[in-house]
């Protein structure tokens, strides 16, 4: 198992293949997948599958499991990868358990991504897009140092488009 990056808080690594049901329970979890793209069972399997083959490519980018330092409970899911929509553009996605809403864990996550992709991969832009009345993410975004600029076509639809680079993400 491959850790991405820590905080106090959050330890972010690969996924195992033990690991397939708690992913497999996020997306069956309807009030975590309203502003997402719904998936099948067999859709998210399929998903988790190429999640563990992507790891093989050494990119420093992809899917990973989210999970408290403290209890090592599952926290959620994050990425940092080429976007579905536009494969020249890396985006940051999460998707969190809802008791771990509001305690600014997803701040937290984004901000070290950011620093992840900018310091570790090299990157020099990050996006993020957000259903459009998903304001608690837009505000996470922005507190994590994204811009917001106007909207982009992805996944079907036009949603707010986010974006951040290196040099111009938040310092706190």
């Amino acid at each position: 198992m491959n850790i991405i990056a820590q905080t106090p808080r959050l330890l972010i690594r690969e996924l195992t293949p033990e690991d397939e049901q708690l992913s497999l329970i996020m997306d069956e979890d309807e009030r975590l997948t309203q502003y997402v793209k719904k998936r099948t069972p067999a859709e998210s399997k399929q998903v988790f599958k190429d999640t563990l083959k992507d790891y093989r490519n050494k990119t420093g980018l992809g899917r990973w499991g989210i999970f408290n330092v403290a209890d090592n409970d599952f926290i959620g899911i994050c990425m940092l990868k080429p976007s579905e929509s536009d494969d020249d553009k890396i985006e940051l996605g999460y998707r969190l358990h809802l008791k771990y809403w509001g305690k600014g864990i997803a701040t937290e996550l984004a901000k070290t991504l950011i620093n992840y992709g900018f310091n570790k991969v090299g990157l020099t832009e990050i996006c993020a897009v957000t259903h459009p009345h998903n304001a608690a993410s837009q505000k996470v975004l922005l507190n994590a140092g994204f811009e917001r600029f106007g909207e982009a076509f992805w996944y079907g639809e036009d949603l707010p488009f986010f974006r951040v680079r290196k040099g111009k993400e938040s310092r706190s």
